[in-house]
């Protein structure tokens, strides 16, 4: 029999709940966004994985974590486990990663950033499919006509990133494109 894959386990405190971080001796696979992400028993069991406390996997996370629900801008230079996820999808969130603290780029501007410029749709879905919301920035990534589009974790969730970066729901456009009547 093989031996599971161990993944450590903290939370920091958010006041919407609890953020997860998952993450194994590779660097950070996943982040959960509210209390019901909760890992348990039951799911290590299905997962055929062990879940442990290894402080020296999860604490760069939760440091900048910290940092980033505190509204200071945190440096999320951390190793990242993209083992699931499909080579499309891996590209689509490298490129998510580079859309700055505090502004916000579109499906369509990030499909082209990666080369792929009618493929704004998939870059929505592979954005869907992020297993590390927050650190993998998907929040900043909206419709074109500046609606904001869906999330994972629900708009509750991605309104409250939103104005957590800029003080308010006011969107600034990635690489100094303008808001309508600015």
């Amino acid at each position: 029999m093989s031996e599971r894959m161990e993944i450590a386990i903290a939370s920091v405190r958010t006041p919407l709940g609890r953020v997860w971080i998952l993450a194994t001796e590779e660097g950070l696979c996943e982040t959960r966004l509210g209390d019901r992400g909760a890992p348990s028993r039951r799911e290590a069991r299905v997962r055929g994985v062990k879940y442990l406390r290894r402080r020296r996997w999860t604490d760069a996370t939760r440091r900048a974590l910290t940092d980033y629900f505190a509204g200071r801008e945190p440096i999320f230079d951390l190793k990242l486990d993209f083992r699931e996820g499909t080579p499309f999808e891996r590209r689509v969130w490298e490129a998510a990663r580079r859309v700055p603290y505090g502004s916000v780029a579109s499906y369509g501007a990030l499909a082209a950033r990666i080369g792929t410029p009618s493929a704004s749709r998939a870059v929505g879905n592979a954005l869907g499919k992020n297993p590390i919301p927050v650190v993998v920035p998907c929040h900043r990534v909206i419709h074109g006509d500046r609606s904001i589009g869906g999330f994972s974790s629900g708009l509750t969730w991605k309104r409250f990133l939103l104005e957590l970066e800029q003080g308010q729901l006011e969107l600034q456009w990635a690489k100094g494109r303008r808001r309508r009547g600015a």
